[in-house]
């Protein structure tokens, strides 16, 4: 590495600060919502996002947590649920499928659902993942939580399996905390974490946030930026 990288500059000169093809503005999250309409499609898929947290935020553990307390679920895959909201899901058959997705950047990040389902059940699943995720800060219990971490764990180190996602995740690293993090520490800062935390997490996510929607599909029953919005402090 040192061989072929280590000439590399790692800072930005004067004229190159300057430029405008050099953008170090902090990235600012914003509500939007953008639709694709189909009318002779039968079916929605949509990505529902809110503001997350960035790799050095002192969410970025809880909120994997988090995601990984959600879970998904997938009819193809059988009723093998790992939350309320995916039981609820599951049981009413409100989607194909239902995943959650926990993305982080340098400054920010976006954590949220993607959901294939019925033009016929959207309206139902949006209501029923609107009142889970409103309800979730209170309902999160310490033997979840805990279940949670050595899912979070076996599922980064899975993840290691082989050079090219041992590179991957060493330069993501690097670029985040300037040095490499071993999966002793990795596993140290997760144990660490508390039923607290995630609760908290959640509350500062989900509790009246604006969001942003991505849907394409037969949208007639996807309820209105405005209606889930409402949704999001009750």
């Amino acid at each position: 590495a040192e061989h072929y990288f280590g000439g590399l500059r790692v800072e930005l000169d004067d004229a190159e600060r300057e430029s405008d093809a050099v953008c170090l503005d902090e990235g600012k999250f914003v509500g939007s919502d953008v639709r694709i309409h189909f009318k002779s499609d039968n079916m929605v898929h949509m990505a529902l996002a809110y503001e997350g947290a960035s790799w050095t935020s002192e969410y970025a553990y809880p909120l994997m947590l988090l995601q990984t307390l959600i879970g998904g679920y997938d009819r193809a895959a059988g009723k093998n649920v790992t939350s309320q909201l995916c039981y609820d899901v599951a049981a009413s058959e409100l989607a194909n499928s239902i995943s959650t997705f926990n993305t982080c950047y340098k400054d920010t990040g976006l954590f949220g659902l993607y959901a294939i389902a019925d033009k016929e059940r959207v309206s139902d699943l949006m209501a029923s993942v609107m009142s889970n995720l409103s309800k979730m800060a209170d309902h999160i219990r310490e033997e979840d939580v805990e279940r949670a971490k050595t899912a979070l764990k076996a599922t980064m180190l899975m993840g290691l399996d082989g050079n090219t996602n041992v590179c991957e995740d060493i330069g993501r690293q690097l670029l985040t905390y300037g040095r490499r993090l071993t999966p002793a520490e990795i596993f140290g800062r997760i144990e660490e974490v508390t039923v607290e935390d995630v609760r908290a997490a959640a509350h500062t996510v989900f509790y009246d946030k604006d969001h942003a929607m991505a849907a394409v599909g037969g949208l007639e029953g996807l309820p209105s930026y405005e209606w889930i919005r409402s949704k999001s402090c009750q």
